[in-house]
């Protein structure tokens, strides 16, 4: 493919940094506006994007830097309003470091998700390792329709003061009612409903 040209491109600079207009960038495109470091040109630049291949490249903006990246804002900001706004009109924001840590520190965390059609709406914590929930107070879990906990091993609940297990019905069913159930036999002090709630129970878990 042969290089674009642009005989309107004009340029600014010293030894030190530069800026471009109409700049045609290593990937055959055009950059409205190219402000970058002159001896790290590749690494340490902002680019206002005009062109693309795709849809969302073009009119798109690009920070690059190899040092860090600190946005610091809000010092006259009021109570109630957002010092930092990040707003994805369309698509996703992924934050990822690889090689290190994603930290948020504040005063109060919420997370909302909004989706409403049955099957958005949805937050998913997935962890190779551990997921550890530490609360100076309180740990409060609420659904309106199933709150389940399984674990492949070993599931323990224990409570130093108190342990109170609540509810209008209470079932509790062991890998012997599994068994019974899987054979339609009645285990031995239960009824059919208790063998037939066991299979559905644990089969569901399997």
């Amino acid at each position: 493919m042969s290089e674009k040209i642009n005989y309107e491109t004009q340029r600014l600079g010293t030894k030190d940094g530069e800026i471009k207009f109409g700049h045609i960038s290593h990937d055959q495109q055009i950059y409205s506006c190219y402000i970058n470091n002159y001896w790290a040109s590749d690494s340490h630049y902002i680019a206002l994007v005009q062109t693309g291949e795709s849809d969302w490249q073009s009119s798109s903006t690009l920070c690059r830097s190899t040092g860090q990246f600190s946005v610091q804002a809000g010092d006259k900001a009021k109570n109630g309003t957002p010092s930092i706004h990040l707003d994805a009109k369309s698509g996703d924001v992924i934050i990822q470091a690889d090689s290190g840590r994603i930290k948020l520190i504040a005063r109060d965390l919420e997370f909302i998700a909004s989706g409403g059609d049955g099957t958005k709406g949805n937050i998913r914590m997935k962890a190779n390792e551990k997921i550890h929930l530490d609360a100076g107070d309180e740990v409060y879990i609420h659904s309106k329709v199933t709150c389940r906990m399984v674990s492949e091993k070993t599931v323990e609940v224990v409570g130093k003061g108190v342990c109170n297990l609540v509810g209008n019905s209470l079932d509790l069913s062991s890998g012997s009612d599994h068994g019974a159930a899987s054979r339609g036999k009645v285990r031995k002090g239960g009824s059919e409903v208790d063998t037939r709630f066991a299979g559905d129970l644990l089969g569901g878990m399997a």
